[in-house]
């Protein structure tokens, strides 16, 4: 098994400590707006990142999980943020088996982590 696979196993889908200081920062309504807006957001180019793969377009590829990667890490998404990184490296890379591996576990974080902050948010 790849270091990478072990290591985002263990990542927790969502860094409680993180969510935790934004909601005492920014309080708890308006951390919940923002949740909502990043759930849309993810999903949104979570799409737009699986025609890129369907298209074998490495370049949006890594743009797209350079913009995930970077929202992930703002809301504490440490899985899809750890997995973003990798994805975006293997695309820049151009490494067709590592792409279509990390694309797979990609897309179980984020269904995982999406499914979760649903729950949160009561939808």
């Amino acid at each position: 098994m790849s270091d990478w696979l072990r290591l985002q196993a263990r990542l927790p889908l969502l860094d409680e400590h993180q969510l935790g200081r934004l909601e005492r920062e920014l309080g708890a309504e308006t951390l919940l707006r923002l949740l909502a807006l990043f759930v849309e957001d993810a999903r949104e180019q979570g799409r737009a990142l699986e025609q890129a793969f369907e298209a074998r377009d490495h370049g949006a590829m890594a743009r797209h999980c350079h913009s995930l990667k970077s929202a992930c890490g703002s809301y504490g998404a440490l899985r899809c943020q750890f997995l973003g990184e990798k994805l975006e490296l293997s695309c820049r890379e151009r490494n067709e088996a590592r792409v279509a591996e990390q694309m797979g576990a990609w897309r179980q974080a984020l269904e995982a982590t999406l499914d979760e902050l649903a729950a949160r948010l009561g939808d």
